[in-house]
């Protein structure tokens, strides 16, 4: 009896919570963890040049001897491809950037283009404004981003700006406003964040990069001609507003004979680098030899949203001087995680010199070999990569009593070195494989994998004597005269 008394109340009790006695459930079995890991190389049978990949399986590649740009997954398939008017830029002169499930291909034909990484289906498209005889031509006009990363963001915006000089005598202005010389584009929908902006009809731009964007990517410095007036003109680049200053009076330094100058911002927004020097078609490396200025603004300024690039009258607070000082007055390049660094060689009457910053006004210099002169930073040099490690940001070169060195962008101090001494061997360019803490390198007929954080070699293969490396964010190729070595990050 009372068994079936505490059966009974059981039972009750189980009613009245609303429970029901279910079967004892088999606990599921966990998830298998995944992590990235470096794949097995694989050998494609064309000459390749990584454009962009997107971190998720797809890049985009140049096939140098079919004149195509080819997108692949990660086992290197191709997907589609499409016809390329290529040039001896690094990527064939076409750029490119992951937006999402799509890629924007700019290849300077005037036309920039989103297609689907899946199946090649267009998404979008952009037509630079194109009529005959247009003083800036719509095949003049390159590409780069308010990001540090060709995998674009939410926030960051494609700049669309003309690279080249003004046409012949008797061209026609691109409108009414001028000469079309920027326009801003929504990479998610090819549509223009703001008005494009032009140079009046007297403006002459002096080619090369067009714009140089600031260290926090918020602005961007405009070199150009008005007339006879040496101007430059800050645009800010998530609205389009914009300020021209005239600079003419405040050059005081000697510049005769100088046939260029061009002006870099830094992570001060008053402080900016005037660099100028002169080119000797005969003599390749005159181009390493510059003087440069501290050319410093008022800490306001006003801005316009005028459809033209319009001067301001003479600005009181504007200055310039020569420095002697260590500065490194060219391009940023970025980190995976955003940072900013900054390296050149430099040539000097008895030595070669790195100069380099993390994007400061105030540089450093640290002792290069002469090979560096056609290895960093110039025109048709291979690429390179800044490190993020716990101890700071690394710049890995060419070094001077090893194959490479790590030096820290904001000091210059040497971190690790690394490699074989230093040969005469050209130097096949540099990455970072940033998920798994690895630097790649080709030189010295290898290429090898280092620990960022030690220089500790990890692996290495063989290559051809002038192998030329590309990388991205999970995928690196190393292309020889005819094959392209593959490597991928992939989960395992």
């Amino acid at each position: 009896m009372k068994w079936k008394s505490a059966f009974a109340v059981v039972t009750l009790l189980l009613v009245l919570s609303g429970c029901n006695a279910a079967p004892p459930q088999e606990e599921e079995a966990p998830s298998p963890e995944t992590a990235p890991t470096l794949a097995d190389p694989i050998a494609l049978d064309y000459h390749a040049t990584l454009v962009v990949d997107d971190g998720a399986g797809h890049a985009l590649v140049t096939d140098w001897s079919a004149e195509k740009l080819r997108a692949i997954d990660f086992a290197g398939d191709e997907l589609w491809s499409i016809d390329a008017q290529l040039n001896d830029d690094l990527g064939g002169g076409a750029q490119a950037y992951s937006v999402g499930e799509n890629v924007v291909i700019n290849d300077q034909s005037g036309e920039t283009t989103a297609y689907s990484w899946d199946d090649g289906s267009e998404a979008w498209s952009f037509q630079i404004p194109e009529s005959p005889n247009v003083c800036h031509p719509a095949q003049g006009f390159a590409s780069q981003t308010t990001g540090t990363s060709p995998i674009l963001s939410d926030d960051d915006l494609i700049i669309l700006a003309y690279q080249g000089v003004l046409e012949d005598d008797g061209c026609e202005p691109t409108s009414e406003n001028g000469n079309a010389f920027v326009f801003a584009l929504d990479p998610a929908t090819g549509e223009e964040a703001w008005p494009s902006l032009s140079t009046g009809p007297e403006g002459k731009t002096f080619g090369g990069t067009p714009i140089h964007v600031s260290p926090d990517r918020r602005y961007g410095i405009v070199s150009w001609q008005d007339g006879d007036e040496s101007m430059i003109t800050r645009i800010a680049l998530d609205t389009g507003r914009h300020t021209s200053v005239p600079i003419t009076s405040a050059r005081s330094n000697d510049d005769t004979g100088v046939d260029y100058y061009d002006v870099f911002p830094t992570s001060d927004p008053t402080s900016l680098l005037y660099v100028y020097g002169s080119e000797d078609p005969d003599d390749p490396y005159s181009s390493m030899v510059t003087r440069v200025a501290k050319l410093t603004l008022p800490s306001e300024l006003p801005d316009s949203d005028a459809a033209t690039f319009d001067g301001i009258d003479e600005l009181q607070g504007l200055t310039m001087e020569d420095t002697f000082d260590s500065v490194c007055a060219t391009d940023l390049v970025f980190t995976p995680d955003g940072e900013p660094a900054c390296i050149q060689p430099q040539l000097f009457a008895s030595a070669v010199k790195y100069q380099g910053s993390d994007g400061s006004p105030q540089g450093w210099s640290a002792d290069a070999p002469e090979m560096a002169l056609e290895s960093i930073g110039t025109y048709g040099t291979p690429q390179y990569f800044p490190v993020d490690t716990k101890d700071g940001t690394l710049l890995v070169v060419p070094g001077n009593e090893s194959g490479i060195m790590a030096l820290n962008a904001e000091t210059g101090k040497t971190v690790w070195k690394a490699g074989d001494t230093t040969s005469d061997m050209p130097w096949g360019g540099q990455g970072v494989l940033p998920e798994l803490d690895l630097v790649i390198v080709t030189d010295s007929k290898k290429t090898s994998f280092y620990e960022s954080e030690t220089g500790k070699l990890v692996d290495d293969h063989p290559a051809s004597e002038y192998a030329r490396l590309s990388s991205g964010q999970r995928v690196a190729l190393v292309a020889d005269e005819e094959s392209t070595t593959m490597w991928s990050v992939v989960e395992a």
